[in-house]
């Protein structure tokens, strides 16, 4: 059964009213971000205040072109090789581009030289690691109103994996992220730092005008088969262009495509907390439904136990979490969020500790995301009773108790 927002302590949000993004040139304080955008799940633009000390918006342009500047990204970045993910503009590969990677020095050698010919770009660097890369270089640093991250925060704490939702993204004219929806359903903000980026958004629940009758979703939206998404017409969107110096919230769910206009730096991450908790549940059951449909046919060669491990492996596989995954985040963040009530200290340590692999311990390279302070987060109260009622939801699922606690190992209070 999917959970409801009312049962996980959430208000039910309505976009048919939303008719625009806001804009806001001066950065907004936490308490307005979290009641006007963050719990209605709206998007805004914010002005280059917001960024304006940042060494990345410094040091990474060129101010008389407003392009980037290659040789002090080479310089300061490439003093030896550097693998970077890319994608292929050109090159559709299922639902996404053909993925690869390449030499970051290479890829800056290539950009620029379209840059100079004022050629389209058809390789994207997207997806890059920055902060695990370059633990020490200080790019950027967190604005307040996004400290409240529980995906990063959990994630470079994990001691099973080296990995965060920390971004980097750059691009020559022409290069786009194709139609999707964030990660986990997660929310994303992506900070220009120079360039042009046209966003189209769609708001929630109209994913049916997406989809043909075999459930595939529209690949490029400037690119429909009007036969194949015969409804896609019939959509809600909103079009932005962000300007350089200039951050945008993109809400959970919501639906989008970017295009880049020039060259492009952008950084983003994603991420989540208490006020999307819910849909990022409702995301997780939907996909494991899904799962489950696919391989309904296998389902009489299974007993019980086989059939809930297979498909929760699956579901790791396809969508990158699985029940452990969100009920080891929710416990993690309790704890830290029981302390904080208790006025007992958190720690701040940006070390990169310790991982384990293959029952050995290994230095880990991502540093730690710093939990947010009780002034960068909504009431310790209503966020533990989110919490608690995503933990009760999972422990009133049978199959995902004997998942955790057969296939786990874990011990459920």
């Amino acid at each position: 059964m999917l959970p409801n927002s009312t049962r996980l302590l959430h208000a039910t949000r309505d976009y048919s009213a939303v008719n625009g993004i806001d804009s806001l040139d001066t950065p907004p304080t936490y308490s307005h971000f979290l009641e006007h955008y963050l719990e209605p799940n709206l998007p805004v633009l914010i002005g280059p205040a917001l960024t304006a000390q940042w060494r990345a918006r410094q040091q990474w342009v060129t101010p008389e072109t407003g392009k980037p500047n290659f040789a002090q990204l080479r310089e300061q970045l490439c003093t030896e090789p550097v693998q970077v993910p890319v994608a292929d503009c050109h090159c559709k590969d299922f639902t996404d581009q053909k993925r690869s990677t390449m030499d970051l020095q290479e890829f800056l050698d290539e950009w620029e030289q379209h840059s100079r010919t004022n050629t389209p770009s058809r390789t994207y660097l997207k997806d890059f690691h920055f902060v695990k890369t370059f633990p020490a270089y200080g790019a950027y640093e967190t604005p307040d109103i996004f400290c409240d991250d529980w995906m990063n925060e959990f994630w470079t704490r994990r001691t099973d994996m080296d990995d965060d939702y920390r971004f980097v993204y750059c691009g020559g004219d022409g290069t786009f992220t194709p139609f999707h929806a964030d990660v986990y359903r997660s929310y994303s903000w992506s900070a220009n730092i120079c360039g042009v980026k046209k966003w189209t958004l769609f708001p929630p629940n109209q994913e049916h005008l997406f989809q043909d009758q075999l459930h595939n979703t529209v690949y490029d939206i400037e690119n429909v088969d009007p036969i194949q998404f015969p409804d896609f017409h019939k959509a809600k969107r909103f079009t932005i262009y962000q300007q350089p110096g200039h951050t945008l919230f993109v809400p959970s769910g919501w639906w989008h495509q970017v295009h880049n206009i020039g060259d492009t730096i952008s950084i983003n991450h994603n991420w989540c907390n208490g006020s999307n908790l819910d849909l990022l549940v409702e995301s997780m059951t939907s996909d494991l439904k899904e799962v489950e449909r696919e391989i309904d046919h296998l389902k009489e060669m299974m007993d019980q136990d086989e059939w809930i491990e297979t498909c929760q492996k699956l579901l790791l596989l396809n969508s990158g979490w699985d029940w452990s995954t969100l009920w080891n985040m929710c416990n993690t963040i309790r704890d830290r969020v029981i302390k904080q009530q208790l006025g007992e200290e958190v720690s701040l340590a940006t070390s990169v500790g310790m991982l384990l692999q293959d029952g050995v311990e290994v230095k880990r390279t991502t540093p730690s995301f710093l939990p947010p302070l009780v002034t960068q987060q909504p009431s310790l109260e209503l966020t533990l009773k989110r919490l608690d009622a995503v933990l009760d939801f999972i422990s009133s699922d049978p199959s995902a108790v004997w998942f955790l606690q057969h296939v786990k190992g874990l011990t459920l209070q």
